[in-house]
């Protein structure tokens, strides 16, 4: 193999395992985006369960105000009731007592079904807290490994760049010209091997011409196809 291909084959190592490095630098930040967005349900879970247990509240202060109040009003007909001197005006408030106790009794069994109602919804509560703390220890635990992932990684990149800058002041520059032109225009391999007259970067047959070149190894040869510095392996 010609020299000139053996260096760029080590600078292309080199580029290729930036590449990689800088993809990991761009998906773990939306993978922790992820990992945070688990806790979104059970979060809303939490706050839906605390919601309904709070109408409940507001429901049974509700009914407990109305039974408050007729109990006054069964109250004062009372004492209208013993205060009146005509037998049809006491009748007439006997049944609006027995109406408005009649409607206490009613909204009494309410009160009771929402006391219940209570407990379920507390215990909703506490298992839905439960699942959240759960789910957030688990999130906490990702979050950690994401972030020593991502350390590791920007320490790795500094170092192959590092070694990638010094492995290509060693090579010419219109060689380098060469390379970076055709990275910039493929991103992926530059040098690549010919395995029976089929190119591995763009898996095309090449031309008789170009397999020559190669075989001979007297100059760079590139692909008929796509561009890129072929080999014989």
């Amino acid at each position: 193999m010609l020299p000139q291909l053996t260096q760029l084959l080590i600078l292309q190592d080199k580029d290729q395992a930036i590449k990689r490095l800088q993809g990991d630098l761009k998906r773990l930040p939306m993978e922790e985006e992820r990992a945070r967005q688990k806790l979104l349900s059970d979060t809303q879970a939490v706050q839906t369960a605390k919601q309904k247990l709070q109408d409940n509240e507001v429901a049974m202060k509700n009914v407990q105000l109305l039974i408050a109040t007729r109990k006054e009003t069964i109250n004062r007909l009372k004492v209208q009731q013993f205060e009146t001197r005509k037998n049809d005006e006491y009748t007439a408030l006997g049944n609006e007592v027995i109406r408005y106790g009649n409607e206490i009794t009613g909204l009494e069994d309410q009160e009771i079904e929402l006391m219940e109602k209570a407990e379920e919804l507390k215990s909703a509560v506490t298992a839905t807290q439960q699942g959240l703390a759960a789910s957030q220890k688990l999130v906490d635990a990702e979050l950690a490994q994401i972030s020593e992932r991502l350390t590791n990684v920007k320490s790795q990149l500094a170092e192959f760049q590092t070694k990638r800058d010094t492995l290509a002041s060693g090579v010419e520059d219109e060689l380098l010209e060469t390379y970076s032109r055709i990275w910039k225009h493929r991103g992926d391999a530059v040098v690549v091997a010919l395995e029976g007259g089929i190119c591995r970067g763009c898996n095309m047959k090449v031309a008789p011409a170009v397999l020559l070149g190669a075989r001979n190894q007297k100059e760079l040869t590139t692909c008929s196809n796509c561009g890129r510095l072929v080999f014989l392996e």
